[in-house]
């Protein structure tokens, strides 16, 4: 316990609030771009990671394989946001219909949006935990003291690099599928219901709680860091309670009766 106030309290906690006041200074100064909290998001969880693998103890080649890990899935998501959210200056409904009560007092948005940012701060620091068991556990093999939490740890580092694969291939599918709607390709009341999303409306999200639920099984070495799913769990409360009901209201609203019939024949987020 006292490790973990002088370590994830006192500095992980201010480095990711730290992260997102700097993305917050951004956002002002790149023109008010909402999309910003998504990719600080990503990088918040990286930001948590290098704070556990600096104070780490453990093999530097385990801290190496796990940062590596952290980095992948955090560059990947927030380059991704980045290049399609961002810079192209894409408007995001949600974020509209969330800040639409303050539009006409500036002063008063720009103190809710920072208010957005501090807030995601907390959830990260809630949802990267298994970042901070996953640093302190020796993962080095020892064949005279190899257990079945070994086996279960190295399992689940091993699905991570595919894990975040599919959440990649799931977000460019539905990419494409939006540029080709934007070039009349597609009828524009067309749902996506091929690859990944043939039968699930969220498999991106589905990737991304295996990508961390995965952390935190290669994260437990003993009782107290069975902790360690708390990240998860948090996170798919945060998706299942927060972030999929915003997005399926607003699709709900866009498309009526075909998003309802299209609920009706798909999973919200198994692939299967």
């Amino acid at each position: 316990m006292v490790y973990f106030v002088d370590v994830a309290l006192i500095w992980a906690l201010p480095a990711i609030l730290i992260n997102k006041l700097i993305f917050y200074m951004v956002y002002k100064i790149g023109g008010n771009h909402e999309c910003i909290v998504d990719v600080a998001y990503s990088i918040s969880h990286l930001v948590a990671g290098v704070v556990y693998c600096v104070f780490s103890s453990i093999p530097t080649p385990a801290r190496i394989i796990n940062i590596v890990l952290v980095a992948l899935w955090s560059l990947r998501l927030g380059g991704f946001l980045c290049v399609t959210r961002v810079l192209v200056g894409f408007k995001d409904e949600r974020y509209d219909n969330i800040f639409s009560e303050y539009s006409a007092d500036k002063f008063k948005k720009d103190v809710m949006v920072l208010v957005q940012f501090m807030f995601q701060g907390l959830i990260v620091f809630v949802t990267s935990i298994p970042l901070y068991f996953l640093f302190l556990n020796d993962l080095t093999w020892e064949p005279d003291n190899f257990n079945g939490l070994n086996v279960m740890n190295y399992i689940a580092l091993s699905i991570i690099p595919f894990s975040i694969c599919f959440e990649a291939t799931a977000d460019i599918q539905l990419e494409r599928f939006k540029k080709l709607k934007q070039q009349g390709l597609i009828p524009k009341e067309e749902l996506m219901e091929t690859g990944l999303w043939r039968k699930s409306r969220h498999p991106n999200l589905f990737f991304d709680l295996v990508t961390w639920f995965c952390f935190s099984l290669a994260a437990i070495y003993d009782a107290i860091s069975v902790c360690a799913l708390i990240g998860p769990v948090a996170l798919f409360c945060v998706m299942e309670f927060l972030t999929t009901p915003l997005t399926e209201a607003h699709m709900k609203k866009k498309r009526g009766d075909l998003y309802e019939q299209y609920v009706g024949r798909t999973n919200k987020y198994l692939v299967l």
